[in-house]
């Protein structure tokens, strides 16, 4: 490995020396861009600036090294990360909500498997992103059906300038400076009078991440010293945009994006003699969407439609010799699509009233597929569903004097299952086993919340820089088709009366930016303290199996009650130009009302998480950023039997920027290689260095 090492270095080298002539200085980190300088898809409308208070920005992202979404938002607030298991699934939760009830949207796409209503989060690179907003709890009705704890919307970058060129490659090495993966982005752009158009490549390839060094194997477990076993993966991406302006306030584009990941075998638990050998060969994407924007007068109309397209592919290996030898179980394939719209039209009264509104529909299509042992390519239908989402939406903003705004909304979602069939229930049919039958049923919800934004004039009666919010929402989640359909081969009951999740948010907030004279000092504050309870939980719990009453089986019901409160806070200080520094407090807590034995805790939720980082800017074109992570001790397992223990992390990175045009970076992650786990017996990577040039014109 150490020959790419070599190459790689020289590669950043040669890029280096072939940068042109110097301009203006680079806008850092800590600045943020003004309005007038962002240039984002009408999707931005779907939410006020009061409703997500929470945001990422491209330069945030870039400071942090994030390449995917599941790195891009571990530093916010309330937000909780995961990953691992038999999926080799990278996700998140947001104040205790888990991604299938806080849906991921790119630019107005719901980016969920329709199955399990859920993605895995690192797949979903960001380089060609130009923000990440997340809403908790409270988020905008217009975005449709199944927001229960928030909705996280990211932001795809149309060129600004006449030519945009640009080019970021990344090498990262081990703790003994092996090769350790490679992420690669190039886009280019241009944005004319009358058009625009954008192409964004990228690729990611990890070879592997190193365990710590205090790391120490077990007998019976292949897991040994040194590299984590089985954590390759590749990532490839190609975002194509192009869109026509032939007037001011007509915008027409269209985007296509191709995805196609290789996320290799789930690395197995460590310490243990048991464990799962899933290999996830194929996860493809292809996604086709078609977006309009246009305005007349205080009237303005928002479309889309799209068509998404999943394939990804399962090998299950019984046991390792099954595994060393290559023979795995038949395939078992997703074949799904996605096909929907929204339409959103917004009505400014006058300049204290606004109107909108927004009809969403969603048509959802699974199909499961088997493979066969005489012949593993020839794969036979075992599953198929097909239903609709409708949702309408509408929120009323009203400003009765200055300071003051008002924002109320109101939404109903219908979920109509259009068809259901599965191989395993028609041969239940057959042996009468009634119990098992699966029968389908159209479900109804109503949502609705309440938000109050106070601006507070400092001194200055002009001067609104400091908002408090109070703020009320009542969201729901329709159970996904796993959780109604699923038998996971043979040891789940299927229950399609599954009702659904109800979730009542409350919200405290404080938002504000206070500056000194001269832009000598500035400091930007956001706190709040929420209290969020959610009926209607669904839980698994153990039946007799009705063919074989002396074995069990799992069924999910809507039994337990769940409640979250916490407070958040995060401050961020800027002394002149040589000092931003900042950091993230989340203090979280819960409460269950359950129905059934041995579920005591809440699995992988510390109370605690903390961090903070600091950009250190003792020349103009230098930047020093640590940062440290803390993250409080939290339970493994619901019984409350296993705790694993809270962890610190270091990091520093060094930045320089030459001539405007290019930037080279160095990160040295996990400085003192801690060993911690995010979740039971599967640790983290090790010490990491990664070099990074991006080279850019505009």
């Amino acid at each position: 490995m150490k020959y790419r090492t070599i190459l790689g270095f020289l590669f950043l080298v040669v890029l280096a020396a072939a940068v042109g002539e110097e301009a203006e200085p680079k806008t850092t980190a800590a600045e943020v861009p003004g309005e007038d300088d962002i240039y984002v898809l009408p999707e931005a409308e779907v939410n006020a600036e009061q409703d997500t208070p929470e945001r990422i920005t491209r330069e945030e992202m870039d400071r942090d090294g994030a390449t995917d979404l599941w790195e891009a938002v571990q530093y916010t607030p309330g937000v909780i990360r995961s990953g691992g298991g038999r999926r080799n699934d990278s996700n998140f939760s947001v104040r205790g909500y888990g991604t299938d009830s806080v849906p991921v949207y790119v630019d107005g796409i719901l980016m969920a498997n329709p199955y399990r209503g859920e993605g895995d989060s690192a797949r979903f690179l960001t380089g060609d992103m130009e923000s990440i907003e997340i809403a908790k709890g409270y988020s905008s009705e217009l975005l449709g059906a199944n927001t229960l704890g928030g909705a996280i919307l990211l932001r795809t970058a149309k060129p600004k300038e006449p030519l945009e060129l640009s080019l970021k490659t990344g090498l990262g090495l081990d703790s003994v400076f092996n090769y350790a993966d490679s992420t690669h982005v190039l886009a280019a752009g241009t944005k004319q009078p009358f058009f625009y158009g954008k192409g964004v490549f990228q690729y990611r390839d990890v070879d592997h991440y190193r365990l710590p060094d205090s790391f120490e194997p077990s007998a019976q477990n292949p897991q040994e010293k040194g590299n984590r076993l089985w954590s390759d993966s590749k990532d490839l991406k190609l975002t194509l945009t192009g869109g026509l302006t032939p007037a001011a306030d007509l915008d027409i584009w269209l985007t296509y994006v191709y995805q196609n990941a290789d996320k290799g075998l789930s690395p197995p638990d460590v310490g243990i003699k048991e464990y799962a050998i899933w290999d996830w060969p194929l996860w493809n994407r292809h996604s086709l969407s078609l977006n309009g924007s246009w305005g007349i007068g205080p009237f303005s109309m928002n479309s889309l439609f799209y068509f998404d397209k999943y394939h990804n592919r399962l090998d299950e290996y019984y046991n390792y010799r099954a595994f060393a030898m290559g023979i795995h179980a038949p395939h078992s394939d997703y074949d799904e699509y996605a096909l929907g719209g929204r339409l959103m039209g917004s009505w400014e009264i006058n300049p204290r009233n606004t109107l909108q509104a927004a009809l969403t529909y969603k048509k959802e299509d699974h199909q499961g597929l088997r493979g066969s042992i005489i012949n593993e390519d020839e794969l036979t239908e075992e599953m198929h569903v097909h239903e609709d989402t409708w949702s309408l939406g509408a929120e009323y903003t009203v400003t009765p004097w200055t300071p003051l705004t008002l924002k109320a909304g109101l939404g109903f979602d219908a979920l109509v299952p259009q068809a259901y069939w599965n191989d395993e229930n028609e041969y239940n049919k057959l042996l009468g086993a009634d119990y098992f039958i699966v029968q389908s049923r159209n479900m109804f919800l109503y949502t609705w919340q309440l938000g109050v934004f106070y601006r507070i004039p400092w001194g200055n009666p002009e001067n609104l820089n400091h908002e408090l919010r109070l703020t009320y929402a009542r969201k729901n989640h329709f159970p996904t088709m796993a959780q109604r359909y699923s038998t996971r081969f043979g040891s789940t009951l299927p229950n399609p009366h599954l009702g659904p999740e109800i979730a009542n948010h409350f919200e405290w907030g404080y938002r504000g930016y206070l500056g000194g004279t001269e832009g000598l000092f500035g400091l930007t504050l956001n706190a709040a303290l929420y209290y969020s309870v959610m009926t209607g939980k669904i839980v698994s719990v153990e039946l007799p199996n009705p063919h074989y009453p002396s074995a069990s089986v799992e069924y999910s019901r809507n039994l337990d009650s769940l409640s979250f409160w916490g407070f958040e806070l995060a401050p961020d200080v800027t002394l002149r130009d040589w000092l931003t520094m900042g950091f993230a407090f989340s203090l979280n807590h819960y409460h269950i009302d359950h129905s059934q034995d041995g579920m005591r805790v809440l699995s992988y939720y510390p109370q605690l998480t903390l961090n903070g980082y600091a950009v250190i800017k003792p020349l103009a074109f230098l930047s020093i950023i640590p940062r440290l992570e803390y993250v409080g001790s939290r339970y493994a397992d619901t019984e409350g039997t296993e705790l694993l223990e809270a962890y610190v992390l270091a990091s520093l990175k060094i930045t320089s920027s030459w001539r405007n045009y290019v930037s080279i970076s160095a990160a040295l992650d996990n400085i003192f290689d801690t060993y911690y786990e995010i979740r039971r017996s599967s640790p983290q990577g090790g010490r990491s260095i990664t070099v990074m040039l991006t080279v850019h014109y505009r």
